[in-house]
């Protein structure tokens, strides 16, 4: 999950540091661009080590070309400090997670959106999982039990699903479903704890599960699938809205072209991520109704905490997402699927 985590980040910036060293050359002129992180993107990554590598790669990628980026990539805690640099125009491509981006829309934002793809899917799911011999077999036999959390920024809705979930299903807040609760960055540290009886559920995106399932066909084989999320997006690379639209263009061209580059393609096959690409907004519109969804059943609770969002923004998704679907007829697609 870590090495995951990295490459949806160097993904998003290569591209862009080809594109616009290109374009210093042929004019002359030196370009500077501004790239940012959220800090919700190292989760699961030592931030000392990630800051320092990142310093020092920019450095080398503007020696070998000749572009400005002596400002550094910037790495921000929370969409007030997201949104304060894009009042101050200091971003110009932000990785971010999805919460965040739907928050800050209006506040600056914009797509196209680039996403990262593992499986060949720039979604993730869910899962919800218990030993089969054990008595849960439904949502209804969920209280009274301990659970852990994958907690990696592929992860980073699944708190977010959880509530809906069993708010949805009758259970109540999921703070007084379960009789205590934790959370891990390592998906083994999930998953095989209720594989050895320590935890009774745990949630694990559902690629890691089959993965593991893969390598250790009895963990498969002895763990329940309760129930699964929908495909929702964790996230993303996306613009500042007044970003010039020929420099917006440049790095848009050389994401699409990123992946027929060798030396990209063996980054990619080294971290087990296939390429970046250009998706349209329609692409979160899972990831919209899930988070209005909990706004609507957290609304007047405290719930809001379960959310990543900072006071006084967290709603601010939800509104995003009722203005982009407010043509949408069709019903609301429930928060969890059938389990496989």
């Amino acid at each position: 999950m870590r090495t995951k985590n990295i490459v949806l980040m160097l993904l998003a910036v290569l591209p862009a540091f080809q594109a616009v060293a290109a374009d210093a050359s042929q004019s002359n002129e030196t370009v500077a661009v501004h790239f940012a992180f959220s800090r919700s993107m190292f989760k699961d990554i030592n931030q000392n080590d990630a800051v320092a590598a990142m310093k020092v790669y920019c450095k080398v990628i503007g020696d070998a070309d000749g572009f400005d980026t002596s400002s550094g990539p910037i790495y921000l805690d929370g969409t007030h400090a997201i949104a304060e640099m894009l009042r101050l125009k200091k971003i110009d491509i932000i990785s971010l997670g999805t919460e965040e981006y739907l928050a800050l829309e209006d506040q600056g934002l914009s797509g196209p959106l680039l996403m990262a793809t593992i499986n060949h899917k720039v979604t993730e799911e869910y899962v919800l999982l218990a030993r089969d011999d054990s008595a849960i077999r439904s949502a209804g036999d969920l209280k009274g039990h301990s659970l852990i959390i994958l907690n990696d920024l592929r992860a980073s809705l699944a708190a977010v699903w959880l509530e809906v979930y069993c708010r949805e299903q009758g259970l109540g807040p999921a703070n007084q479903v379960f009789t205590k609760v934790t959370t891990s960055t390592k998906a083994t540290q999930v998953v095989l704890p209720v594989f050895f009886g320590k935890v009774d559920t745990c949630i694990a995106t559902l690629s890691g599960w089959e993965v593991m399932g893969q390598l250790n066909p009895q963990v498969k084989k002895q763990l329940r699938a309760i129930a699964v999320s929908v495909p929702v997006v964790p996230g993303l690379a996306c613009f500042r809205r007044d970003l010039p639209e020929a420099v917006k263009q440049l790095l848009l061209k050389s994401a699409d072209e990123s992946g027929a580059k060798p030396a990209f393609r063996q980054v990619m096959a080294l971290f087990k991520t296939e390429e970046l690409s250009r998706q349209p907004d329609s692409a979160l519109d899972g990831t919209r109704q899930l988070i209005a969804t909990y706004h609507q059943l957290c609304a007047g609770t405290n719930q809001d905490l379960t959310s990543g969002l900072e006071a006084g923004l967290s709603q601010k998704a939800s509104e995003t997402k009722e203005k982009h679907m407010a043509a949408d007829k069709q019903p609301a697609q429930p928060a969890n699927a059938p389990p496989p």
